[in-house]
Order: C-alpha cells, then sequence, then structure tokens
C-alpha cells in the first residue's frame, strides 16, 4: 500500500502527481476540503497479490525449463529488443526470464515485471510461457503439483 501525501491547492495540483489523471470522484469529493488542508491517497493493487507457491512454480519449473531449453537448442546469448534496439545478453536465467516477460508484454500490449502482476497476471502469464516453449520449442513443462505440500520427497 503507497500513500501520497499532499496539500490542496488547487484540484489540478493534487493530479499532478499522478500525471494528471482526472479521477472524479476523489476530485469532487476534495472539492469540500478548504484550501490547505493536508491530507493523502492510498493507491492499492486490486486483487489478490502472488502467491509464494505460483512464484515457486515458475522459478523452480518453468524457468529452469526454459533456460534449458535455450542452452539445448544452442543459444549463446539472447536478443531482445527493447525501445526499438536490439541488445544480446549472455544466457543466463535472469535474461531468460527477461526475454519471456518481453515477448509476454508484446503479445498482451503491455509489459509488467512480476513484482507489479497480481495472481491472476501471473497465472496469466505463466500460462503464456507454457505454451510459447510448447509451440516454439515443442517443449511439455509439467503441470503443478497440487498436493506438493503432501509429498515427502520419496517420490
Amino acid at each position: 500500500m503507497i500513500q501520497f501525501y499532499f496539500t490542496k491547492l488547487n484540484r489540478n495540483s493534487v493530479f499532478e502527481r499522478f500525471d494528471n489523471l482526472d479521477w472524479k470522484g476523489v476530485a469532487n469529493y476534495l472539492d469540500g476540503w478548504k484550501p490547505g488542508t493536508k491530507g493523502y491517497l492510498t493507491i492499492h493493487r486490486e486483487g489478490k497479490s502472488k502467491s509464494p507457491e505460483e512464484l515457486g512454480y515458475y522459478y523452480g519449473v518453468i524457468l529452469p525449463m526454459a533456460f534449458e531449453i535455450f542452452k539445448e537448442n544452442g543459444e549463446m546469448d539472447i536478443e531482445v529488443e527493447v525501445r526499438d534496439k536490439k541488445v544480446h545478453l549472455p544466457l543466463t536465467k535472469q535474461s531468460v526470464d527477461l526475454f519471456l516477460k518481453i515477448n509476454y508484454g508484446g503479445w498482451h500490449g503491455e509489459y509488467k515485471d512480476k513484482g507489479d502482476m497480481t495472481m491472476a497476471e501471473c497465472a496469466a502469464f505463466m500460462s503464456w510461457c507454457i505454451a510459447w516453449l510448447a509451440k516454439w520449442f515443442n517443449c511439455h513443462v509439467p503441470p503443478a503439483d497440487k498436493n506438493w505440500r503432501d509429498n515427502d520427497g520419496t517420490k
């Protein structure tokens, strides 16, 4: 949860910190405040946050598998395009992660870091990664084990 402190001078000054977004409900509420009144707006992410299990599946299964597939394919580096410039990065799990996020952002229409994703957005990203790996590398990523807590490691 982020709190943005401000002092009301006029309607526009409140919204300058939010890239001039016009939140009419908030603006109408603030119209009743006297100039000079101090306050803050609390902004929080809508939707549930990612779970450790969800991120564990990505970092423990999907990403290592993608990294191994790139390596087995003979890739020495990864080319990513950022702001119309192509950059070659050495093949690491971090560069594979960045490659997947950038390509998902291009497909989805919006780049988001996993830290900014909700649970549903992260699940959609992971589903896309699984489908992309299957399409381009004929790779089958095993599904998540729903009973992983019951697994005592003897299987």
